[in-house]
């Protein structure tokens, strides 16, 4: 993949990094620390099965072929789906006292960011216009 292929999807990753530090510090100043620590631990259970997703279609096989490529989807997609309840099970067990709150609005917070990809996409945040 180009780098003009990666640009996005390293962009989404920082936006999504970005979105959950935000999240985590408007909540430390209205709900406290246990809340933003929280909120932190659900933006990295939403973060870090997506950096495994972007490695799997940024890697050297994956742009091979398109078959090469829809197997790189479809693995990073199952190991996405595995991280995220592995993570999720993780932070339930080990993780004392925890905020359910926090925890899933850090990670809604940093899936949300997913819903700028049309954005991205159509060029309207670096000043292209496709129209």
């Amino acid at each position: 993949m180009s780098d003009l292929g990666r640009q996005p999807i390293l962009l989404i990753l920082l936006a999504q990094v970005v979105a959950s530090v935000l999240t985590a510090g408007v909540l430390a100043l209205w709900q406290g620390q246990l809340v933003a620590t929280s909120a932190l631990m659900g933006g990295a259970i939403a973060v870090i099965p997506n950096a495994f997703l972007a490695a799997r279609l940024l890697g050297r096989k994956a742009g091979t072929s398109a078959e090469a490529m829809l197997r790189a989807a479809w693995l990073g997609e199952v190991g996405k789906f595995a991280l995220t309840a592995l993570l999720f099970a993780a932070v339930f067990v080990a993780v004392r006292p925890l905020s359910g709150l926090g925890l899933f609005g850090g990670f809604i917070a940093a899936q949300l960011v997913v819903l700028g990809i049309p954005l991205i996409g159509s060029g309207w945040l670096d000043g292209r216009d496709d129209k």
